[in-house]
Formats: C-alpha cells, structure tokens, sequence
C-alpha cells in the first residue's frame, strides 16, 4: 500500500519536509517512489505537484494525517508538471520584474547602437566626401598645368 507523507530534510532545528509517495512499510528517510513537492513549517510554505497528487490518490494512495491536515490549511504553490519545476510566488515575480529590466536594457542598447551606427556611417561618409574631393583637386591641377605646356 501507498502513502503520501513527509521525509525530513534539513538542518538541525531548522526542519524542511518533502512530500512524498512511499510504501507503507518503508522507513521515514528510504527511497521514495515520487517527490510530490515540500514543505517548510517555519515559513509555511508549501510546494505541491497537485496533478500528481491527484494521480497517485486515485491510484490509491492514502496521504498520513500530518499531510492531511497541512494541505487543508496552507495555501498550496503548483509546480506543474513535476517537482521543484517551479519557483515559489515571490521568486517567480523578482524574475519576472528581472525580465521586464532586461527587455528595456535590450531596447535601450539596442536604440544605442541604432545611434552609434548612425553616428558612425555619418562619419564615415564625411570622410569619404572629404577623401573624394582632396585627391580630385590634386588630380585637376596636373591635368591644368599639362594643358597650358601643350598650348
């Protein structure tokens, strides 16, 4: 028979649990079948794979009383398709806001470079203007001076 319960992991005094399913006989700490999600008592926080949950309580197995109670009360973080795939709520929007900065820095440098480059081809072509008309000039004056000799 199957049970979802708590495997302890952590430090000393400072306990964190993972929800787990287990056969009945096994020891607290043995091999798991799945890691569910995990809980955290001292912050109450709770990550749950509710899908599989579901799954392996249709299968038939029987979560403990300590899980029970814990996943009426607390507020349950999805993780989707399988364990530890997702972030806690908070983590999840420091990246989004973290996301939305670099997508401005992106445009902002991508605007930049937009300039550079336009700075740099105006420059470019300032000095192939400049380049054009100074060897123009010292291309006329011999033609001018052969002239005249000729005449």
């Amino acid at each position: 028979m199957l049970k979802i319960r708590f495997q302890r992991f952590g430090k000393k005094k400072a306990p964190m649990y993972r929800i787990s399913v287990l056969e009945k006989a096994t020891k607290r700490d043995g091999k798991p079948v799945e890691v569910l999600g995990f809980y955290n008592p001292k912050t109450k926080e709770l990550v749950l794979n509710t899908e599989r949950a579901k799954y392996w309580q249709s299968v038939g197995a029987q979560p403990s009383e300590s899980v029970k109670s814990v996943l009426k009360r607390e507020p349950i973080h999805d993780l989707g398709n399988g364990p530890y795939q997702s972030k806690s709520k908070a983590r999840a929007d420091k990246e989004k806001a973290r996301e939305e900065l670099l997508k401005q820095s992106t445009k902002n440098t991508k605007a930049k470079k937009k300039k550079v480059e336009a700075e740099s081809q105006a420059k470019e072509e300032a000095s192939v203007e400049e380049t054009t008309e100074a060897p123009a000039e010292t291309a006329e004056a011999p033609a001018e001076e052969a002239a005249p000799a000729e005449a």
